[in-house]
């Protein structure tokens, strides 16, 4: 019984240290001379600097254990702190309405077991977050939000390929004014879009070599986009002395078997010594580009 309790107890002071650890690396800095510096944080009202690089918020904003997905709260924080893109996730309800949410499904973040894509837009925006309390937005009303602070967009395609749907944003973005400065993250709808830039893949580089080869104009059209630990430098300086956009996407699902925040601050630290300067991410991560 003791040797149980011994372990248990052994357990809680490891899972302590690991979380003393990652608050240390989320919310401090080392100086030239080696002295710590407190990181600047959103619930202290004072707006980080990110230097020299080009953050995109994963999932709309500031999420993580301040805000739920798409509350207006999170959104408005992430604005307010200086990132330069948010990453949208597009939907659409029953009656064609375009609206943000990461998943169909309404369980996680509304307490319901509906989807959007059977709600209409009247039914959607009557629902309440169980966090927060908030109605969930249209995509023209996030689109509104970020045009104020001139915040650029990098649009996830919940619907894919669906032509009505890509019209729709198409013509959304034109509105705003936000279409020619968007990125998307696939590049098989590139056909549907008047302008913007599409993501490829680690997997498709070969394909885009030959396209520069070909005479192609890829770097107004596309970008490299992928997981940061599956980025290397080769890749990224190759695509760098053609003038095509890297941006990695540094988020908590990509690091399931190893500590989250030391796979994210390796990989970044990397890639920006391989010249990176832009990264989608996790709001947890941006203490890292202070």
């Amino acid at each position: 019984m003791k040797k149980y309790f011994s372990l248990f107890i052994m357990t809680m002071i490891a899972v302590a240290q690991v979380k003393a650890y990652t608050n240390k690396v989320l919310n401090a800095d080392s100086s030239a001379n080696g002295q710590v510096i407190e990181k600047t944080t959103i619930d202290k009202g004072i707006n980080p600097k990110f230097k020299k690089y080009k953050l995109a918020a994963h999932r709309g904003g500031v999420c993580e254990d301040l805000f739920e997905e798409y509350d207006p709260r999170g959104i408005k924080a992430a604005i307010d702190s200086g990132y330069w893109m948010l990453e949208i996730d597009v939907r659409a309800t029953k009656d064609s309405v375009l609206v943000v949410n990461h998943y169909d499904e309404l369980k996680i973040t509304y307490g319901l077991d509906k989807n959007i894509s059977s709600m209409t837009l009247a039914e959607f925006k009557k629902i309440k977050a169980v966090k927060g309390g908030y109605n969930p937005l249209t995509f023209e009303e996030v689109l509104q939000m970020m045009k104020k602070k001139d915040v650029k967009i990098m649009v996830d395609l919940k619907l894919e390929t669906t032509p009505w749907y890509n019209k729709k944003i198409n013509d959304m973005l034109k509105k705003y004014d936000m279409l020619k400065d968007a990125v998307f993250l696939r590049n098989d709808v590139i056909d549907l879009y008047d302008a913007g830039k599409f993501g490829f893949r680690m997997s498709e580089m070969e394909k885009i070599k030959q396209m520069v080869k070909d005479g192609k104009d890829v770097a107004n059209r596309y970008y490299l986009f992928d997981n940061g630990n599956k980025i290397n430098a080769d890749a990224a300086r190759w695509c760098q002395k053609n003038n095509i956009l890297v941006c990695p996407s540094v988020n908590f699902g990509h690091y399931t078997l190893e500590d989250p925040t030391k796979g994210a601050k390796r990989d970044i630290e990397y890639l920006t010594q391989c010249g990176v300067t832009m990264f989608q991410i996790d709001s947890d991560f941006d203490a890292f580009f202070h």
